[in-house]
């Protein structure tokens, strides 16, 4: 029986950005839902399993940052990284070690890395 397609919640508003993103993420064992905003991540995240969530910071209405504490508070195990062209001034480390940060624009290699650390994959 071949393994569960990894299942990647991937939230970005840059259109340009979350496409070239989602396909840069994009592999056979993977499935990949690209959302615009935190709330059609959230709705996503409510009606479907994931095994890794991939958030930039600066998102209309509701962060990125909100957004992984929402999902945290309904799985405080679930992996988060949250990217951002920005200096990242929060406490990461109150987070847990499944939250992680990578600075935007990073490379596929950088990507793979932290999602490899987190799943196990």
């Amino acid at each position: 029986m071949p393994p569960s397609p990894l299942k990647i919640l991937y939230v970005e508003d840059n259109e340009i950005v979350r496409e070239v993103t989602a396909e840069l993420l994009a592999q056979e064992q993977r499935q990949i839902v690209a959302c615009a905003d935190a709330e059609e991540a959230l709705k996503e995240f409510r009606e479907n399993p994931f095994d890794v969530v991939i958030t930039d910071v600066s998102l209309p209405v509701m962060s990125g940052i909100d957004l992984a504490r929402s999902i945290l508070k309904v799985k405080p195990d679930l992996p988060i990284i949250i990217a951002s062209g920005y200096s990242l001034d929060f406490a990461l480390e109150n987070w847990g070690a499944n939250v992680r940060a990578i600075v935007k624009p990073f490379e596929a290699p950088e990507i793979e890395a932290l999602i490899g650390e987190l799943t196990g994959s």
